[in-house]
């Protein structure tokens, strides 16, 4: 087992386990973790490989990362993308728009005759509401004048990845602010608080099947190469969801950018710990082919292995 600086362990955590292994609850996760942790305490304990000390206690910390992170991304991907980011895919043509029908008759609650409600997404009124006290509050004096315009319109989508480098959580003040603004409807009883988190890009989490020329592979090294000062973006996201985010945290979203300058996303591709690492047998299982029939001439005759 290949243990430097925790190469197959932090594999295992970040992306096997995820995959393979069942990690609806904290329970799971933290059982999972102890046993690499107890296997390393093992190979410790034992001096299996004392040339590897260092490393195998660096992997054995990163298990405490783990129990912390994996949970953490467990209830992120239940709560993501949140009101703002729904809100605005309802009203601007996003993957949100139009599927709204709780306002139907027949998708009311009336238990008399066993209905149930259909309560998916927003209303377009609620979706407004909710989107004009983000701009008013979050945004620039320009931007909410802009946004009171009737032709806001997605001017660009694309697909990011992305590495979060800062959080800024809803100040006391802003709570307040929000606590005076109610919403709409009977799901919303007033309007969650945003916060901020700032994000770099990504390299990506490495689970692309790779199958370039040489001129290809020497180009996309190239591209990927860090800048020496990156740009660093930000987005609105409900506080509530905030309090789950941690420096570090790897995110693949689907981008909307309108034109007035605000951005959205309302798909989210994949969320990664801050140690994600793709192992290279692993994307052999994600991306494996039968392997091609080959022919060699035995004596004049055309022979099929």
């Amino acid at each position: 087992m290949h243990l430097s600086h925790g190469y197959t362990t932090d594999g295992l955590r970040s992306y096997t386990a995820p995959r393979r292994l069942a990690m609806d609850n904290e329970k799971d996760i933290k059982q999972i973790c102890a046993v690499i942790r107890n296997f390393l305490n093992y190979v410790l304990a034992h001096g299996v490989c004392p040339e590897y000390t260092t490393d195998i206690l660096a992997a054995r910390k990163v298990c405490e990362l783990a129990e912390k992170e994996l949970w953490e991304i467990v209830q992120l991907v239940q709560m993501l993308p949140g009101d703002f980011n729904v809100a605005a895919s309802t009203l601007y043509g996003g993957r949100y728009a139009g599927i709204y029908v709780g306002d139907q008759a027949w998708a009311v609650n009336d238990d008399a005759r066993g209905f149930v409600a259909v309560d998916q997404g927003f209303s377009v009124l609620e979706a407004e509401r909710i989107v004009k006290t983000a701009i008013a509050f979050a945004g620039s004096n320009d931007m909410f004048l802009q946004a009171m315009e009737p032709d806001i319109k997605i001017v660009k989508t694309e697909t990011k990845k992305y590495e979060v480098v800062g959080i800024e959580r809803a100040s006391i003040k802003t709570i307040e602010e929000y606590s005076r603004v109610h919403g709409v409807g009977s799901r919303a009883a007033y309007i969650k608080p945003l916060g901020v988190f700032h994000v770099k890009d990504w390299e990506g989490p490495g689970l692309e099947e790779e199958d370039m020329t040489d001129d290809e592979d020497s180009e996309h090294s190239e591209k990927s190469k860090p800048l020496a000062d990156p740009v660093i973006e930000a987005y609105w996201v409900e506080d509530e969801i905030l309090q789950h985010f941690f420096i570090g945290l790897k995110l693949e979203l689907q981008v909307q950018e309108l034109n007035i300058g605000v951005k959205f996303f309302d798909s989210i591709i994949g969320v990664y710990c801050s140690f994600h690492l793709a192992l290279p047998n692993e994307l052999v299982i994600e991306h494996w082919k039968e392997p091609r029939k080959s022919c060699y001439v035995l004596d004049g005759d055309v022979k099929l292995t």
